[in-house]
């Protein structure tokens, strides 16, 4: 395994993001259930695509104490590719109605790399089942990121409109 040491980097990544995000939260003078949509879904992605990136990350490594390195890329990728699809079609058909435009368009932009990994697990070779895998990690981390940006832009502009009215929204 070449990415190895990238992958262990993304997982470190992905803890440093859902370590900022649960800040983030316990700062946040509202419960979770009484914020808007719009930050639900940021708490939501920030939270489980970590959890995801993390686990995925380390899946090869853990994977290679019992397969063959052909056999690695192959499941790996296939069972990140049918959960990628599972979740960003299950939000993009049953949570995206009500969510800003972005998170639809990261949604279906999802669903399509899920289609792609799950192609390039049955069709490429191993470079390319690497490859994918890889940058489908670091799409999920610039997704952790976007969130974390947009949830924390909206704590901030919370707090403005506290510190200038003096009263909450």
């Amino acid at each position: 395994m070449h990415s190895a040491g990238l992958m262990y980097t993304i997982a470190q990544i992905a803890v440093a993001l859902a370590g900022f995000s649960a800040i983030i939260v316990a700062l946040n003078q509202k419960p979770v259930r009484e914020w808007d949509l719009a930050d639900q879904v940021n708490i939501r992605l920030l939270i489980q695509l970590s959890i995801a990136v993390i686990f995925f990350s380390l899946l090869p490594s853990l994977l290679s104490i019992f397969l063959k390195r052909n056999d690695i890329w192959l499941c790996s990728l296939w069972a990140y590719g049918l959960i990628h699809f599972l979740d960003a079609g299950f939000f993009l058909y049953f949570k995206s109605k009500h969510a800003p435009n972005i998170f639809r368009i990261a949604a279906s932009c999802g669903v399509t790399l899920a289609l792609v990994q799950m192609a390039i697990a049955g069709l490429g070779n191993d470079v390319a089942r690497e490859s994918v895998y890889v940058f489908t990690l670091i799409w999920h981390i610039g997704i952790i990121f976007m969130a974390f940006i947009l949830l924390l832009y909206q704590v901030r502009d919370v707090e403005d409109e506290t510190n200038n009215k003096g009263e909450p929204k």
